[in-house]
């Protein structure tokens, strides 16, 4: 008797618990709706840096699914901390709604998640889905005042990098603001517009390599250095592209290196990213690996 009426209780606590959840999604969806609404508004942009903003839920969901064994194996006592968390959360985002702050606003969904999982997870079950929350930092979209002053700048410092790179192969290029001259009396010049500036890769190529130094089996300092690593990969790689524009504008004419060419050269960033993240995982894999005892990095 005493062992049915333990199992009784165990199933009615699952049930609260489940019952709960459930109701704790559909009040954060209510709460977050227009927070929704602006976020796909921004990913459905023509020009926007933020276009890969509908994979990162489903990413983050995966991750959580493969994790399934170790969070069914997680200790789950319910955390009090949760409930302060999920306050806080509720108040800032009250704060940044009423001044109109929709950044602030978007980014407490991240505590207010956080905090529903030390609720229902505990400790022990929070500790196994912290990235995947993290994770969903990715797709909050930064200022827009914030983004254009970055475009610029980037846009301005791969271009010097690309024309400094050509030069010293002998190519006479003049770098000079947006604009890349073939050469210092040549009227033949190649226009860098803020989409081209490499922002947009670098925002993706940060989520990317936040991914590769998760999975990567290295020990901790290892994948701090590829996440560090994800911000000078993404330049890198746009600066290649740009230097290649300009190769191709000096033999083939900057008609053809502005057309066909230059949609086909947005795939030398991710290519030449993809080259760099690995060789550098390699090399970290060699120099911080994990010895057999040590298990799978956390």
């Amino acid at each position: 008797m005493g062992v049915a009426e333990a199992n009784t209780t165990g199933a009615s606590s699952h049930r609260g618990i489940l019952v709960g959840a459930v109701a704790s999604i559909g009040l954060f969806g209510v709460i977050y709706w227009n927070q929704f609404q602006l976020l796909y508004n921004n990913w459905t942009l023509a020009d926007s840096y933020y276009s890969h903003g509908f994979l990162v839920p489903p990413i983050s969901a995966f991750l959580v699914w493969i994790k399934r064994k170790e969070l069914g194996e997680a200790l789950k006592t319910p955390s009090r901390a949760g409930l302060v968390i999920v306050a806080g959360a509720g108040v800032f985002l009250l704060l940044s709604d009423f001044l109109n702050f929709a950044v602030f606003a978007q980014l407490s969904m991240l505590p207010m998640i956080f905090g529903f999982s030390l609720l229902f997870l505990g400790r022990g079950g929070t500790g196994v889905v912290w990235f995947p929350i993290a994770f969903l930092l990715a797709m909050i979209p930064i200022p827009l005042s914030l983004t254009q002053s970055l475009a610029l700048n980037l846009k301005f410092f791969a271009s010097k990098l690309a024309v400094g790179a050509a030069n010293l192969l002998g190519y006479p290029m003049v770098h000079d603001a947006s604009y890349i001259y073939l050469s210092p009396e040549s009227e033949n010049f190649l226009l860098v517009g803020d989409v081209c500036g490499g922002l947009r890769s670098l925002i993706s190529l940060l989520a990317i390599g936040a991914l590769m130094a998760y999975f990567s089996q290295t020990r901790r300092w290892a994948q701090v250095t590829i996440l560090l690593m994800s911000g000078p990969v993404a330049i890198s790689a746009n600066v290649f592209r740009i230097f290649t524009l300009c190769i191709v504008a000096h033999y083939k004419g900057t008609a053809y290196a502005s057309g066909r060419f230059h949609d086909i050269s947005g795939l030398f960033i991710f290519a030449a990213a993809f080259v760099l993240f690995f060789t550098l995982e390699a090399l970290l894999r060699r120099l911080g690996s994990l010895e057999p005892s040590d298990g799978p990095p956390e």
